[in-house]
């Protein structure tokens, strides 16, 4: 029942207030981690009802402003997430970031520039503390880009990013929690030194096919650990 007086508050921001206005809802929308607040359909309505290309852009540059410095702020969440790792966690989630930190880098824009949950990426992000400054210029190469989409197409796309952000909170949070504790669990209990050394003298598919190996591995003693408790238990 709360989201309807949200839904409006956003988008009297946006029309009272214009270009100031996206920059709010656009950080707003993406400063708390896994909102499901469709700040896009606000912009693309917005959009819309204005013809003037130089305001098109200042809108396409002040929503990805706001939307990048909104995602820093769930990094930060994922760096205080950090100190409550175990110290082990800590160092393999930073071998992780330091090993793959190319593709990383584009990981980030991809997620960025699409509808895609991104803070299941971005929070495990700040608990390895990735690169401030990389992060940071993926995410508003990204931000700018899915922005100037919603835009460039106005009303036209509303369907689309609707469909992709229309499914009810109470579903959509504990499955997105739930994976990124997974994920991070995951990452943090793979032995990326030992990654290392084999993509040095194998090569990067050994490598990767490893990985795909002990993610399975991880995954089934996740999955078979409450049954040995509860058989030693019995036992």
């Amino acid at each position: 029942m709360y989201y309807l007086p949200i839904s409006q508050a956003l988008s009297w921001l946006i029309y009272h207030y214009g270009v100031l206005g996206v920059f709010i809802v656009s950080l707003i929308g993406n400063a708390i981690p896994y909102s499901t607040i469709p700040y896009l359909i606000f912009i693309v309505l917005y959009s819309g009802s204005i013809h003037d290309p130089i305001l098109h852009t200042m809108i396409t540059f002040a929503g990805g402003l706001g939307a990048t410095i909104g995602k820093v702020i769930v990094y930060y969440f994922g760096w205080g997430i950090r100190q409550v790792l175990p110290e082990n966690m800590k160092e393999n989630l930073e071998l992780f970031t330091k090993l793959f930190k190319k593709s990383t880098f584009i990981t980030i824009f991809i997620f960025a520039a699409s509808p895609l949950p991104d803070d299941i990426v971005y929070i495990p992000l700040g608990a390895t503390k990735y690169s401030l400054k990389k992060y940071f210029t993926a995410l508003l190469a990204g931000k700018i880009v899915i922005t100037g989409l919603a835009v460039f197409f106005g009303s036209s796309i509303e369907w689309a990013i609707r469909t992709t952000t229309n499914y009810p909170e109470y579903i959509t949070l504990p499955i997105l929690i739930v994976l990124t504790l997974y994920l991070t669990y995951v990452i943090g209990k793979i032995k990326w030194n030992k990654i290392a050394r084999i993509m040095s003298k194998k090569g990067f598919a050994w490598a990767t096919i490893h990985i795909i190996i002990e993610v399975f591995r991880i995954t089934i003693n996740m999955i078979i650990y409450p049954f040995k408790k509860i058989i030693k238990h019995l036992t």
